[in-house]
């Protein structure tokens, strides 16, 4: 049976874009059901008991930013689910819940890129809440790199004045920022440097402490290939992050 769970008064993961939903499949309605509780504070869960309903939910808007799995079901798989998801949902960042039997078929998934974790039942549901936490920043992390490329694509049709084959300054910034994969985080901090703030500044904006602010400064300077804050803030600046 399709369900889809109110969001009530939840408030969801912070730095989490709207719109965005996390689709459970289990074919035990009542784990089913406790599953979504555990996660609704998250962001909306949909919810399927079979393979064939998750499929029919994916007809009906935008796909889920995550998808929890589990592997024995009736009929469909859940790893030949995650698979039908990879291909139409490329960004849908996938979740498998395995029986300690099933655990090679899961490892051999993980292996093969088909998942970003698999959880062993019965499941913990702190366990279950923190890992799909960690999948939906992965999954705004995508969102955010996704757009960084259309908006370099964007640019490098427009053509402009100066760059390699006619792209733009601008582009050539942020198909720089895409190669390099900084985290959401990453990219806050960056755009903050780029407004000319310290990192004793910062912290107070993004709510962590100036020596974690300083631990994303270096990273997004090794991540770039840079070596100072005036070259931050001049990519920052072409990229349009401020």
């Amino acid at each position: 049976m399709l369900q889809v769970e109110p969001e009530g008064p939840s408030r969801g993961t912070p730095g989490i874009g709207t719109g965005t939903w996390i689709l459970v499949v289990d074919d035990d309605r009542l784990l089913l059901a406790s599953l979504s509780r555990a996660l609704i504070d998250k962001a909306p869960v949909k919810t399927a008991q079979s393979g064939q309903e998750a499929l029919a939910l994916l007809t009906q808007g935008p796909a889920p930013a995550v998808a929890v799995v589990d592997q024995q079901m009736p009929g469909m798989s859940g790893v030949d689910l995650l698979k039908t998801l990879k291909q139409t949902s490329p960004d849908t960042v996938r979740i498998m819940l395995t029986g300690q039997a099933d655990l090679p078929t899961a490892m051999d998934a993980v292996n093969q890129g088909q998942v970003f974790r698999f959880l062993t039942k019965p499941v913990a549901l702190p366990n279950l809440q923190e890992v799909v936490q960690a999948a939906l920043q992965v999954h705004q992390q995508r969102m955010d790199e996704n757009l960084l490329m259309a908006q370099a694509l964007a640019g490098r049709s427009q053509g402009g004045d100066g760059g390699a084959a006619g792209i733009s300054p601008e582009a050539e910034a942020l198909q720089q920022l895409v190669a390099a994969r900084l985290t959401p985080r990453e990219l806050e901090v960056l755009r903050l440097i780029g407004h000319g703030l310290a990192s004793k500044e910062i912290g107070p904006v993004l709510g962590i402490s100036h020596r974690t602010v300083d631990v994303h400064r270096a990273h997004v300077l090794e991540k770039l290939g840079l070596h100072n804050a005036t070259s931050l803030v001049r990519i920052a600046v072409k990229a349009g992050l401020i």
